[in-house]
Parts: C-alpha cells; structure tokens; sequence
C-alpha cells in the first residue's frame, strides 16, 4: 500500500474505469458472463462523486474555488468527445434511420448535448426494453445525470461551507484572512496542510449535509423500488444521488484526516484484502444476472460498496504488476470515449443488419468492438486530449463559445427534421407507407397517462364522440394502450350513436379489479388509477357502457373484472385480443421492400392458434359461458377484422395493420368502426338486424367456441 498526496494519479481508479467499461460493454453487446454488467455504470459514478467532491472540498480549503472554473473544468473534459460522437450519429442516422426515428433521434440529440436526456428517456421509459435498441443515444442518461450532480454538489457545499463560516466565524468564506497553513514538511501527506478550527467547523459541517443528502437520496432509491417504481428512478438523479455521495464522502472523510497534519494510523479498510475481497465483489456483480428490471434497489448497494472500499483501500497509488498493466491502463484512459461511442455504434449497426436480413452473431460483435475501440482510441488522442491540454487555445471563452454554436445549429437542424417530419424523401416511395404505420403516437397523447398517472390534458378524463351531455358520460374506455389505441374508431362509433365518453387509460396498466395476490406485483400509480377507475364504473349515476381492453396476461384477469362490472348493471364492451407477434411489423415490412426492391402491398401469416391466442380466448369464452345470453356483455373480436379462415393481414392494400410488434396502426384504425358501432347498438337496445348479425358473427361465435382450436372454415360457418 502506497499513500501519498491526493492529487496523485490513482492507479486503482484507473483500472476501475477500465473494469467499468468493459463491463457495460459486455453487458451491452450480449457477450456471455457479463449479465450484471450494467453495474459499471454505478462504478462510474463512484468513482465520479470521489473525484469531484474532492476537488470542490480541497479548493475550498485552499480558499480559491470556483464555480465556474469548477464548470469549465468539468466541460473541457465531457463536452468535446460528447459533441463529435452526436454529430456523428446523427449523420450516421441519416443514411440508416427511418424518418419517424430520425426525428426522435435528433430530439435526443438536443438533449444529449444539453444534459437533459435523462429526462426526455424516463418520459419514454424502458432502458431494459427491446425499444432501447432503436436509440442510439440513451447511454447518454447516466452524463446528464453526472452533469446535474456537477452543478448542485458544488454549489450545494458551497453554500453549506459559507453558512457554517457564518456561525462559526463571523462570516469568513473560502479562506479569506484565514491564518497561515504550517507547512507540509510536518507530516501532511495532502497537499491541503493543517486547516483553521474555522475550516474544521466548515469541513465537518459539509460532511454531515452530504450525509443526510446521502441517507435520504438512498432511502427514497430503497422506497420506489419498494413500490416497483424502478422505471422512472433509473433515469432519476434524485434515485442515484447517493452513488456518487458515496464516493464523495470517502474523499471528504480522508480529507478529514489529512487536515490534522498528524501521522494517523493505517486503518483496516486500507489493509490490501479489503481491495481484493471488494475487486471481486464487483466481479461477481458483474457476472451475475442480476435483476435490472428492479434496478436501482437494494442490490445496488453491492457493486456501489465494492467500488467505495476500492477506492478507500488506495491500494494502486504506486506501481502494482496487476493495475499497472498497460493495456489496463490505456482502457482506463480511453474509459470515457469507449462509453460514448460503443452504445451507437451497437445500434446503429443492428439496424444495418437487419435491412440487409442478418441476424447478429458473435463476428459481428467482433467487429462492434475493434470499430468501437478504434474510434475510441481516435476520440482519446484528436478530441479529449486536445481540449484538456491545449488551454492556451481552448480557452473558457472559446470553448463556451463552440459550445454555444454547435447547440445553437443542432436545434436549427432539429427544427428542420421536425418541419419535414423526419426527411421522409430520402425513403423510397414505396417504403413511406411502412414509416407512416410506425407512428408511435398514441392517440389523442396529451390524453393518455403515463406511468405515473401524469397526463397534458389539465382535465380529470378528457372527452370523446358527442359534445352533448359532457357533464355525464355515457361510455367510458378503461385500460392500457391496448385500449387507447381503438379511440379513433370508439369515438366515431360513439358520434354516430349520440354518446359522449371519458377516456381513462393509462401506459403499461392494464385494467384490473384491484386484488393484493394478483395485483401486488403492479406499480403503486397503476394500481390508485385502476382502484379510482373501477369506483367510477360502478356509480349508479356513472357511463353506463364500460369499453375495456388491455395487454391481460391471462383469461382469469378478463373474467373476473368482467363480472365485477356485468354485477353493477352496466353494459360491458369487451375487447378480445388480437394477434400476438413477435417481431416489429413496419420495420419488417421495411426490410422485405428493400430486399425485394419494390412495394410488397399485401403480407399474410398463418392464423396459427399461438398467433390467434385461441387458447386465451377460448378460455374467456368457457369462463364466460354462463352470460352467453346476457345483452349486457359484448364482445369485441378486432381479429374478425385483420384474419380470414387461415391467414391473417398484417399488410392489405399497402397498409400495416400494426405499428410496432402488437399495437394497431393509427392509420387505418378506422377500419375497426363497425365493430364498435354494433356493440354501441346492443348496448342501447337499438341494433338493426343486420348490427346483430354482424355481432353475432363476428365476436360471440369466436369467443363461445367449444374448442379453441376449431379452424377458422368451421366458425365461420356457424
């Protein structure tokens, strides 16, 4: 072990870096034996809060910290590397992006650079979900969320060190007319020699407002995993605070030590077992398939600890065989430009290769990881470098001053992808339509919650159909986006019938009849939103005619709720399932038109019983049966729309019947219209005979089928 000043280049840290990358490396590109390698990312926030609340602390011991030399610092060494790897992407992105991701992607470009993509990510939600594989750019979150604790840290203990040398010192800040340091010739090993008692107060005084931030930061991270709320706090500073603090309180506390100028004796968390027993801690975190659905929880603490009692062991200040390895080192050093560059380069070349019908494989993964280590190495030595030594040129004004023009012709550009909609004229003709279909827009958005019950609209439960009557609703639509996704044809069906109706969905929230053995594993907001939904179903002054559809996971959900409403007198449309895919339609339908050169105008599958979910439904139907004669409950069969006896569309008359792997598209969502205008008919008695028989036809008959797996010839002839 080797303890000397604290300025000195820490070997340990570096190869800690260096672990880090190569762990969300190797998490990222699928290769075996790095399943938790997603921790790196909490590495480098360790290490990050160490750093940097060092640095703060330590200059405002010596009475010279700035806030703005502190900013400039801190840009010089992300900004630069970060600003060359979005232009690139998103010129990369113009040859290889469809319009509708184009125009996402030059959005998060903006917010990339800006240091708010945390942000823009958590309202799209779902790093862990395949969708994460279409944005180049959402490693960026984990920069802006450094990026944000880089301006309230330091400004947060400034104030805190200001304050504590009001109480203790008449109001002496940074060290002015503070007595002189003894020198460093009488045992103190940190450039920061033997401090006033004013300074002490001061130190301590930040360590104990870092502590509480800490604790409470980590308790409100323990709190939402509780509740299953890990979605929004992945993205979330206010979840993560306590990793860097953690690194930030190991530095304050030796800077502590130091500030006695006395010879302290070497404690046990220097002891050389503890890095040892720490470097594998954070191995097997790596290797471990850990849960990342529930991250950041309670096992986060894990690679965190690792990486404090690393640092905090400093063994690796000197020259060590293992941490001193070059090639360990130079990964160090080009740490930061390896993150940056690795992630797009993954996605962009998925995308690659599947318009040119390849399936990833462990060459290609080969080549992902020599091109992101080349253009690392390049990033390191003609970006990073440059900028963090060449200060005579690159100076604060200069810098900024770049800055401030690539922001300024990156949201030019933004405006010019959003006027045109993504650029769709460097698509095919024939393409446009399957861009068209992926239109990610639920509709009426502004009306649709999101995870958090949060919605645009100021509105409890925005309207639909008939502006008659809008003090009472007469249909209400309840559920998820597989709900919200039949508002078009709902509404037009509800104008038609005179109805007016309130639109109560919400993302990823299935409509539920609030159980705790069922229900226990949904988040805390869905379960509030279902609980106050199904109340206003059941008034007796409330709609009378209860449109519910959602992505249930099996029949007993469907039922139960079913019931629970048929027993409070109303009408209860019920949307069946439609298809279940498993792979992106618009996107597929892309690649067979640019393999084959030309519009491929209709495509068809097999109506196999697992595409069908005729399983599903013909267990709805048997739980079902008993109200086979109740005109309260109606059926929905949006399959009887898409699917003849053998085959079912997912192209006809060059349009996709879907958006994305199993959401229909809004652009031919009208085509559903009649199924819903039947059900409004039956559930206000007023159907013609020809509205029974397409009822008839098309949903109760594929519903009470006796079994499920009767061929479509047979129920279409009942």
């Amino acid at each position: 072990m080797n303890r000397t000043n604290a300025d000195a280049f820490r070997l340990d840290i570096n190869a800690l870096r260096a672990l880090s990358v190569v762990a969300v490396v190797g998490y990222h590109f699928q290769i075996p034996g790095f399943a938790g390698g997603f921790i790196g990312v909490d590495v480098f926030l360790v290490i990050t809060g160490y750093l940097m609340t060092g640095k703060v602390l330590r200059d405002l011991l010596r009475g010279r910290f700035s806030f703005f030399d502190f900013s400039i610092a801190r840009m010089r060494r992300i900004v630069p590397a970060l600003a060359v790897m979005i232009a690139a992407s998103v010129v990369a992105g113009w040859f290889v992006t469809v319009p509708g991701l184009y125009q996402k992607h030059t959005q998060q470009a903006v917010s990339a650079l800006t240091f708010v993509s945390n942000f823009i990510f958590d309202k799209e939600n779902g790093y862990f979900a395949m969708a994460a594989q279409t944005k180049p750019l959402l490693h960026t979150w984990s920069l802006s969320i450094e990026w944000q604790f880089y301006i309230w840290m330091p400004l947060a203990v400034a104030l805190v060190w200001r304050r504590g040398g009001w109480l203790k010192n008449s109001g002496r800040f940074l060290g002015q007319n503070r007595r002189q340091h003894r020198s460093s010739d009488q045992g103190c090993a940190d450039p920061v020699p033997g401090a006033a008692s004013s300074d002490k107060s001061r130190l301590n005084t930040a360590i104990a407002a870092l502590l509480v931030v800490a604790g409470a930061s980590l308790l409100w991270c323990l709190w939402q995993s509780h509740l299953g709320a890990t979605a929004s706090s992945f993205f979330s500073l206010r979840a993560r605070a306590w990793e860097p603090l953690a690194g930030g309180l190991i530095a304050a506390f030796e800077i502590t030590r130091r500030s006695d100028c006395r010879a302290s004796p070497m404690s046990w968390l220097e002891l050389p077992v503890i890095a040892v027993l720490s470097w594998v801690l954070i191995a097997g975190s790596i290797a471990w398939p850990l849960p990342e659905s529930q991250w950041p929880g309670a096992l986060t603490i894990l690679p965190v600890l690792g990486a404090a009692l690393i640092i905090r062991a400093r063994c690796g200040t000197g020259a060590t065989r293992l941490l001193g390895n070059f090639l360990v080192q130079r990964i160090g050093d080009w740490s930061y430009s390896i993150y940056l560059w690795h992630w797009p380069i993954f996605v962009f070349s998925l995308i690659w290769l599947s318009f040119h019908g390849y399936s990833l494989d462990a060459r290609h993964k080969l080549v992902m990881v020599l091109l992101s280590l080349a253009l690392s190495v390049a990033s390191y030595r003609y970006v990073e470098q440059p900028f963090r030594e060449r200060r005579d040129f690159w100076t604060a004004r200069r810098l900024l001053g770049s800055y401030s023009a690539v922001v300024a012709a990156l949201l030019v550009f933004l405006v010019a992808v959003n006027v045109t909609r993504g650029f769709p004229s460097r698509l095919p003709d024939y393409m446009r339509a399957a861009e068209e279909a992926r239109k990610l827009d639920t509709p009426r958005d502004e009306c649709f919650r999101d995870g958090r019950s949060m919605k645009q609209a100021p509105e409890t439960y925005c309207g639909f159909g008939s502006a008659e009557g809008t003090g009472r609703p007469s249909v209400l639509l309840w559920g998820d986006s597989f709900a919200n996704q039949y508002l078009e044809p709902v509404s037009a069906a509800a104008l038609a019938h005179g109805l007016h109706g309130w639109i109560a969905t919400q993302s990823a929230c299935r409509p539920l009849a609030d159980d705790a053995s069922r229900s226990s594993a949904d988040q805390a907001h869905c379960r509030e939103f279902n609980r106050s939904t199904l109340e206003l179903a059941m008034k007796p002054d409330g709609p009378g005619i209860l449109v519910i559809g959602g992505n249930w996971g099996n029949a007993s959900e469907i039922t139960d709720l079913a019931e629970r409403l048929l027993s409070s007198g109303k009408a209860v449309v019920l949307i069946l399932p439609l298809l279940a895919l498993d792979f992106d339609v618009p996107q597929r339908w892309m690649e067979m038109q640019a393999k084959a050169g030309h519009s491929v105008a209709e495509w068809k599958v097999d109506a196999d019983p697992v595409v069908t979910r005729s399983a599903m439904r013909a267990e709805i139907g048997q739980r079902l049966g008993r109200y086979r004669d109740n005109p309260r409950l109606i059926f929905v069969d949006p399959q009887s729309v898409v699917c003849e006896p053998h085959e079912c569309y997912l192209v006809r008359n060059a349009q996709a019947n879907f958006r994305d792997t199993a959401h229909i598209s809004n652009v031919n969502a009208l085509q559903y219209e009649g199924l819903f205008d039947a059900a409004f008919a039956t559930a206000m008695g007023s159907r013609t005979e020809k509205q029974k028989e397409l009822h008839w036809t098309l949903s109760a008959v594929s519903v009470f089928s006796a079994s499920f797996d009767m061929n479509w010839t047979e129920r279409a002839t009942l």
